[in-house]
């Protein structure tokens, strides 16, 4: 069995207390993952508060409403679906939390759709399907095995791991870090890379992109602040998100910190006339 999923469109959209997008429906899949702030969201004849977290599934043709009330902050992922997972599918719950691995496949969608490229399409779609199977795994359990996030590979790598969580600003030595973990640099090392497939320069590097991509997702910030949450110095940081990236941290800036629809498939029937399919009203 299997499920095909093709991605036409993302939106990143704020709505503040008193915005609302109207009751209306698409013949399409519209899911709205949540990721910041609070709203409520009305599909049919459920509605739900909208936190931080939420993944919101609404089928094609239902009419649906999204009202903000604190800052709501949400991607809305348009996408069409067909194979043998598609009745499984309609009867997940509206509303699921995910989990942390979940959070991460949503948050690469749109960090790809912002960068697009060659294959940028491809991957999104790969990433939505991923999250469903997911999705529709847990719900087939029914015993949360799944709604934990992943544990991370190499238990005697914690305590390495825990300091780099608890001090973002720092890129501290491999020294201090196999230090921590009774091992020697060396050994540390090829643990190390043995666990995470890069070692603990590349992840210290890629722990700081990602966190820095996650706040231009829900924050208003400068690049100054950005290398300044980074311990960096921004000429510094500016390079290393470029290199990581593919772009400079001021483009995505541009691209990432306002609402932004962003057309996966150019001649896609359901391409809006206008940036927003149905613009925000007070």
């Amino acid at each position: 069995m299997s499920l095909s999923v093709k991605v036409h469109r993302i939106v990143k959209e704020r709505k503040e207390r008193g915005e609302y997008i109207p009751l209306h429906s698409h013949p399409f899949f519209h899911c709205i993952y949540v990721i910041g702030g609070l709203g409520k969201i009305q599909a049919g004849a459920q509605v739900v508060e909208a936190r931080r977290g939420l993944f919101l599934r609404i089928e094609p043709e239902v009419e649906h409403a999204i009202f903000g009330e604190d800052s709501m902050q949400s991607f809305d992922v348009k996408f069409s679906a067909q194979g043998a997972f598609l009745e499984p599918l309609s009867r997940l719950p509206l509303a699921i939390p995910l989990n942390g691995y979940e959070h991460a496949l949503m948050i690469n969608v749109f960090h790809l759709a912002i960068r697009g490229g060659d294959y940028a399409e491809a991957l999104i779609n790969a990433r939505m399907t991923e999250l469903l199977l997911l999705l529709l795994r847990r719900e087939t359990l029914k015993d949360g095995v799944y709604a934990a996030p992943p544990e991370r590979p190499g238990t005697a790598l914690y305590p390495a791991l825990a300091y780099i969580d608890r001090h973002p600003r720092e890129m501290p030595s491999v020294s201090l870090l196999a230090e921590l973990c009774g091992y020697t640099p060396a050994h540390f090392s090829t643990v190390f890379k043995q666990a995470f497939g890069c070692g603990p320069s590349q992840y210290l590097q890629e722990k700081k992109i990602a966190r820095a991509q996650e706040r231009i997702l829900t924050a208003d910030c400068t690049v100054g602040e950005l290398a300044e949450d980074a311990g960096m110095e921004p000429a510094s940081f500016s390079r290393m998100f470029k290199r990581k990236t593919g772009i400079s941290p001021s483009q995505y800036l541009r691209r990432a910190n306002s609402d932004v629809g962003i057309n996966l498939t150019p001649d896609s029937p359901f391409r809006p006339k206008q940036e927003f399919e149905i613009p925000k009203r007070r």
